[in-house]
């Protein structure tokens, strides 16, 4: 969306979001961390046993929905994730269309319950904003509830997946922020991005005319040798202390004005940049950085039972299918 209908629906919910609002969740989420990993196997599949759950716990939790109906959910939130991509079969054009049907009926039925049954969650809040229509209110719920764990669930299960590959699973424990920033920039859930321009541009001395649709490759973008030296090289140093503020990249602090410059030394576009800034951002990081950091410390000579572990189809939001691993506690 553009504003001002983009201004208006973000800033209902962006609330929820703030690092205020997200630092009030760390306890919870450490608790929640905990409990998976002791529940972990010695030799399992990290994504079923802990890179899915948790952020899926962690989001049901915000947004009022039912922690049991994530089985409910799961197989809409997947065919969601699969329908952002840009080559699309009939059949899943079909599937995509019935599953959004299914999860919007889902909820329009959960936000009824909250509006008779009102609690401390987001669902109940949205359901007192007079400002959306019914159409708005379905839309950012599914939005919220499949962002809020798709996109978590990579950056934890490629976060791990890099750290073993290249025997720095360790350094999640000491240095969980500048590791978390390393992974969204060297392996991104969010590969490519679509956008449609607004007026007559060029880029890279290619004409790109109003309405045109053009695909950001935001996986491209942050292996740029022009922004990071040796980018295909896994090293969280790069992201140390007095040289990289994560801040930077807030949309507060984002000056429209310099979107169309060069980008920042530095900066990695995981989030994207902008207006369109990621919401979820503030949590996405503090999930990552609680969760590979609480792994490194309980399992520091965790191996690979598949060298090359499958990958989801998904083109978009790139992640693992499964991740196979022995813990050696």
């Amino acid at each position: 969306m553009d504003p001002p209908d983009h201004t208006r629906l973000r800033g209902l919910v962006s609330r929820a979001f703030t690092p205020r609002m997200v630092e009030r969740l760390r306890p919870r989420v450490e608790a929640v961390t905990a409990g998976l990993i002791a529940a972990l196997p010695e030799e399992g599949d990290l994504v079923s046993g802990f890179a899915y759950p948790l952020p899926v716990m962690v989001i049901c939790e915000m947004l009022g929905v039912p922690p049991e109906d994530h089985e409910r959910f799961q197989g809409w939130s997947e065919t969601a994730a699969r329908s952002l991509d840009p080559m699309l079969t009939a059949e899943l054009i079909s599937e995509s269309g019935r599953s959004g049907r299914e999860f919007r009926d889902y909820f329009r039925d959960l936000l009824e319950l909250r509006r008779r049954q009102p609690g401390d969650d987001l669902l109940s809040a949205l359901t007192r904003v007079e400002e959306l229509t019914e159409g708005e209110l379905l839309a950012t719920c599914v939005l919220l509830l499949v962002a809020g764990h798709e996109t978590t669930v990579n950056l934890i299960a490629n976060g791990v997946l890099a750290l073993v590959r290249h025997g720095l699973l360790r350094q999640a424990a000491e240095r969980p922020r500048q590791v978390v920033e390393e992974v969204l920039r060297y392996d991104p859930p969010v590969q490519l991005t679509g956008r449609v321009a607004l007026r007559d541009a060029e880029l890279g001395g290619t004409p790109v005319p109003a309405g045109t649709a053009v695909v950001a490759l935001i996986g491209a973008a942050n292996r740029d040798p022009a922004v990071f030296p040796d980018p295909d090289r896994f090293d969280p140093g790069r992201f140390d202390p007095g040289r990289f503020d994560p801040g930077r990249t807030d949309p507060d602090r984002t000056d429209p004005r310099r979107l169309d410059g060069a980008r920042e030394p530095g900066r990695h576009l995981a989030f994207g940049l902008g207006i369109h800034f990621c919401l979820g951002a503030t949590l996405a990081r503090m999930e990552g950085e609680i969760a590979l950091s609480a792994l490194a410390a309980a399992a520091p000579r965790m191996e690979l039972l598949d060298p090359a572990p499958a990958y989801r189809p998904n083109l978009v939001l790139r992640g693992l299918a499964k991740l196979p691993v022995r813990l050696n506690r």
